[in-house]
């Protein structure tokens, strides 16, 4: 059964997300009849502009002007003047990197760009939305992949419908999400952002968390916004896990029949209208050309917008870089090209036909039709009675709530979890490593993936909480015995530990309108611990300002450590800290700022791993001590420029370093050695797993292995908690731990969340996105593999994965009865066009509330090209009381997913006969007893 030969990538098909209420094909007639109508009067309006529009003008709806070359430092509009020197009157189409902190500054920039656009087009923000709003002062949830790991879709649309109103709150109106890589390679720093590795879990998530982000594609909406998915396409399987490498995979068809379904999904059904293009090549093709990505989208009646122009070695001058672009079908660049380059490059090449005016108009129009949808022609202001701030502290539960359902529990023995000191009689518990008590969020989360700091928890804080609550007798040690990565680093010393008048929370800060502390404007409590981005705080009138925290520290350690304090900050700003009325530490007035960078290069590491951090002085923390704290910090408005740099940004970050100078791993085993349980907080952070921050090896760093070894070396019950993102390959340790719990990166309630399912306040239900390797060496890990990949094990090392794709305990045991399955038309039979609804009977049989995950997958089968022995279909996570039983029903759409790549490359569903089977998890030892067979006719 041919479905559609070459690039015609699945039939398009109703479908919906369970509950979610997003149905792109569901219109009756009188609906259709009257989108007709209004897709006439838009190309209508699109025509008649466009025919109005210069050449310079379409080039400027083409270019993502950067918000800093436009904004500030002076409301007299000089440096929006002097950027749009080479078009004056074209106006600006897109900004990015711009995060406004109020309304008035998006509204006064639009409406500046309205009066000096001669034909009045508002521009389009875009800005960066992976798991959190980029503005880094709204609310951050766990990684991609993370949310992926609780194979929970409502909770992914959730997630993507806060982020979404967030970021239109402070006026985005495109957000450079969902990532819809597939992680076949972790040791890829972006595997983070990716929903795994599997094609049908990421077009599932993708789809979720693109409805939410559009509001089910209600772009006009105050509260929606237009995804832009990305990286168009298989950017995760670089070679090596070096970022922007070439593809490694198996070839195209794998790309056809894997890396595509995603984007296809989440553009049919989830609201996407924009399409950034990879940085990498495919078959020695960079992606920003390949004629069979575009031939993809063309077929897909894809009519969004296209992102990114990089520069490849296919090209001998700018010119012939732009052209090729233009010409593949490429529509909007950034990073590539200043505006002048790019501008006058592409008037000339009009101008010599060697890019048809046609051309630039056909993608000018794509951008139009984007702001159109999005309402800006109606109305391309933020309304009064949107409230940000409101917006981000309402969603602070479902941080929360995002963070308990992303934690997967890998091990369990002897029901070391939850926690009950009391029963176990725990009088001691060891909290241990780098990541006891920090913040820990992932890339795209500020400096050092720590930010936003308020309304956010650590582990040990959360520990503490529920010890003092609950089990006052027993007593909470720590130490951090390493830092984080092979470096000492910058860590924001959490607000929970400050206090101001004896208020904890943060420090009171003094606002003053000068440099000089001179002439205060306001106060309020906060950890000064803040990015206010191209702006001066809100409530100050110029970038040329000054602050001062006063209030008191308390130092949270067990053992008296010889660590160190200090302060951060970036370029034109300087800060002093006093501790105890002493100047303890100073940061100079520099051009550069002594914040580390969130990926430093293995140079600084092999150069720096011993010294202090900079901005820091050596101190002597001592258990029990308070000290009083003073901060004085300075911003001065020097004006300095560079492409893609917020150079105005003023910054400023309080800081310590509580790894023991002298012997850290020593007193974290003497911390531990005398307590009856132990939790160790090992993994990574921004510095180690990250774009661009790509790792050789997936085991912890070879400080944070010092410290593994020595705390398990002590014969103590160890629960093993990791955060990251990306797998670890620590097999010895997995076997030797009480219990394991990944967190991943997850975000601003994680320490909350890892604490309440050590303790049993939440059931812990996640499974495993990307399959765990025993090494780096023997990857790729991924489940659905071929026959011949595993034929054979290495001669050293076990090739199959530790845990692979699907896995995942529960402090609960859950009865599956029931399976069974039907097609559209009831029977056991489908054709092409045909939804199969598998149907199964979960009940919880205790002892505590918990959720299970039904998965379903297809088993190898004879075709006429080699097939995975295993592949996920269907999955579903459900909720369920003690005792409780639920009929669970979970779709399978058989045109997206079923059809296969065929020896001759066209598209088909084969007829015969395909085995599904219920499983707990793929790989090799999965049981897929319990199966059904359907017959393709």
């Amino acid at each position: 059964m041919l479905v559609k030969p070459a690039l015609g990538l699945l039939l398009a098909a109703s479908y919906c997300v369970a509950q979610l209420g997003f149905n792109k094909y569901s219109f009756d007639s009188g609906v259709q009849d009257t989108w007709n109508e209004k897709r006439a009067e838009k190309d209508a309006f699109i025509d008649a502009l466009l025919d109005k529009m210069t050449v310079p003008e379409l080039v400027l709806q083409l270019h993502l002007m950067f918000a800093d070359n436009m904004v500030g430092p002076n409301s007299d509009n000089a440096l929006y003047d002097f950027a749009m020197r080479f078009s004056p009157n074209a106006g600006v189409g897109i900004v990015h990197d711009w995060y406004p902190t109020n309304k008035s500054q998006f509204n006064s920039l639009q409406q500046l760009n309205l009066e000096k656009s001669r034909l009045k087009i508002p521009f389009m923000q875009t800005g960066e939305c992976v798991h959190g709003v980029g503005s880094f002062k709204q609310s951050m949830f766990p990684q991609s992949i993370g949310i992926a790991a609780s194979f929970d879709q409502r909770l992914a649309y959730s997630v993507g419908r806060a982020i979404g109103a967030e970021a239109r709150s402070i006026g985005i109106h495109a957000c450079f999400s969902p990532v819809l890589d597939l992680g076949k390679e972790p040791r890829w720093g972006r595997v983070q952002e990716a929903w795994g590795e599997d094609f049908v879990l990421t077009s599932h998530m993708g789809v979720a968390y693109a409805s939410g982000l559009s509001k089910n594609g209600s772009w006009a909406d105050p509260d929606a916004v237009v995804p832009v998915v990305k990286h168009f396409a298989a950017h995760g399987s670089a070679r090596g896990g070096l970022n922007a490498a070439p593809f490694i995979g198996r070839g195209f068809r794998q790309v056809l029949m894997e890396m595509l379904v995603p984007f296809k999904a989440v553009i049919d059904l989830g609201g996407a209208k924009g399409v950034m293009m990879s940085y990498n090549e495919l078959d020695e093709i960079p992606a920003v050309v390949h004629p069979m990505l575009y031939e993809a989208l063309a077929d897909w009646d894809y009519d969004g917008m296209k992102y990114l122009l990089i520069r490849h070695t296919v090209a001998n001058s700018n010119a012939d870089t732009i052209q090729q672009w233009f010409n593949a079908g490429g529509g909007v660049q950034f990073y590539d090209f200043t505006l002048d380059i790019f501008l006058n490059t592409t008037v000339e090449l009009v101008a010599n036909h060697t890019v048809p005016k046609s051309t630039l108009q056909a993608a000018a129009r794509r951008v139009l039709s984007t702001k159109y949808d999005l309402g800006l022609f109606d109305n391309p202001f933020i309304p009064d009675s949107v409230d940000s701030q409101a917006l981000t502290e309402a969603h602070v539960p479902l941080t929360l709530d995002a963070a308990h359902r992303s934690i997967v529990l890998l091990e369990n023995r002897h029901n070391t979890l939850p926690i009950k000191p009391q029963e176990q009689d725990i009088k001691t518990i060891a909290l241990v490593g780098p990541f006891s008590d920090i913040l820990n969020y992932g890339d795209y989360s500020g400096p050092w993936g720590m930010y936003p700091t308020a309304n956010s928890s650590t582990i040990r804080q959360a520990m503490l909480s529920y010890l003092a609550a609950n089990a006052s007798g027993t007593t909470l040690v720590s130490s951090w015995g390493t830092n984080t990565w092979l470096y000492n680093g910058q860590y924001n010393i959490p607000g929970y530990l400050l206090s101001a008048d004896g208020v904890p929370g943060g420090l009171r800060a003094t606002y003053y309108s000068d440099t000089n502390f001179t002439h205060s404007v306001f106060t309020q409590q906060e950890t000064p611990n803040r990015d206010w981005g191209i702006y001066p705080p809100v409530g100050l009138p110029s970038n040329n300002f000054s602050v001062v925290w006063e209030g008191e520290l308390a130092v949270p350690v067990d053992r008296d450590v010889q660590g160190w304090i200090g302060v951060g900050v970036n370029a034109n700003t300087t800060a002093k800290l006093f501790v105890d009325d002493a100047l303890v530490a100073e940061s100079p007035l520099t051009l550069s700022g002594n914040i580390i960078g969130n990926i430093e290069q293995l140079s600084y590491d092999m150069t720096n791993g011993t010294g202090p951090p900079p901005g820091a002085s050596a101190f002597a923390f001592s258990k029990g001590a308070t000290h009083k704290i003073r901060v004085e910090f300075q911003a001065w408005n020097f004006v300095q420029k560079f492409e893609n740099v917020n150079s105005l940004n003023a910054q400023v970050e309080l800081f310590w370093n509580l790894v023991d100078s002298h012997d850290p791993v020593g007193q974290a085993v003497d911390v531990a050695k005398s307590a009856d349980l132990i939790v160790l907080a090992v993994g990574a952070n921004w510095n180690s797993d990250a774009e661009s921050a790509d790792r050789a090896t997936l085991s912890l760093s070879a400080n944070q292995t010092v410290l593994a070894d020595a705390i398990f070396a002590l014969g103590k019950p160890v629960v093993m908690v990791l955060q990251g993102g990306r797998p670890f390959a620590i097999p010895d340790y997995y076997s030797q731990a009480a219990a394991v719990l990944d967190a991943f990166f997850p975000g601003q309630s994680g320490g909350q969340a890892i604490s309440d399912v050590l303790f049993g306040l939440f059931n812990p239900g996640g499974r495993v996105p990307l399959s765990v390797p025993y090494d780096a060496g023997t990857l790729p890990a991924y489940y659905n593999y071929k026959f011949t990949a595993h034929a054979k094990n290495y001669t050293d090392l076990f090739s199959f994965p530790i845990y692979s794709f699907g896995y995942g305990k529960s402090y609960s045991s859950f009865s599956v009865s029931s399976f069974n399955a039907t097609s559209t038309h009831g029977t056991h039979t489908f054709s092409a066009g045909d939804t199969i609804d598998f149907r199964v009977t979960l009940k919880n049989e205790g002892p505590m509330a918990g959720s299970y995950v039904p998965q379903v997958y297809l088993l190898v089968r004879v075709s006429t090209i080699t097939r995975a022995l295993q592949q996920l279909v269907a999955f579903d996570r459900v909720y369920l009381d003690v005792g409780e039983s639920a009929t669970v029903v979970m779709p399978l759409e058989v045109n997206r997913y079923l059809p296969i790549v065929n020896r001759r490359y066209e598209w088909e569903l084969e007829r015969g006969d395909y085995v599904f089977a219920l499983m707990d998890g793929s790989g090799i030892t999965a049981d897929h007893s319990t199966n059904i067979t359907m017959t393709c006719v």
